[in-house]
């Protein structure tokens, strides 16, 4: 056969296997790339020179539908940002770290632009030990 002439079926996108629309949920925590997430539709409250930069982890604040509201959150603290505490599970990546977030940066983004930030951010949890905030801890923004 000849391949110039031969046409391969175009590919269908399909979310990330890293995690599933079922599994977003507020108190969800993932490990996103930002640029990522920007380039997949997702966007932020903030003016862009105060955009988070490079991998971080996210806190799923809510849910409407197949859209969601995240929070970058912040190894180091900085000006106007707030000490995460409560109770958590997952990875020890997440388990363990100390972080802040601000509440003047919020990102909105649908299920499928989060897969694909958490695949590009490499993300370490697994559907069967996701990174988890407790509900009654996570964040008003």
């Amino acid at each position: 056969m000849d391949n110039a002439t031969h046409k391969q079926p175009a590919a269908v996108p399909r979310p990330s296997p890293v995690v599933a629309p079922s599994e977003i949920v507020p108190g969800l925590v993932l490990h996103l790339d930002p640029d990522e997430l920007e380039r997949s539709g997702g966007t932020y409250s903030c003016a862009k020179p105060f955009r988070v930069q490079g991998g971080h982890f996210f806190v799923c604040l809510n849910v409407s539908g197949h859209v969601a509201r995240w929070l970058p959150l912040y190894t180091n603290d900085g000006p106007g940002r707030i000490l995460l505490a409560g109770s958590r599970s997952g990875h020890p990546k997440w388990t363990r770290a100390t972080t802040y977030y601000h509440s003047g940066q919020v990102w909105t983004a649908d299920h499928a632009a989060i897969a694909a930030a958490a695949l590009a951010g490499g993300d370490l949890s697994s559907p069967a030990s996701r990174n988890m905030l407790s509900r009654a801890d996570v964040p008003v923004a």
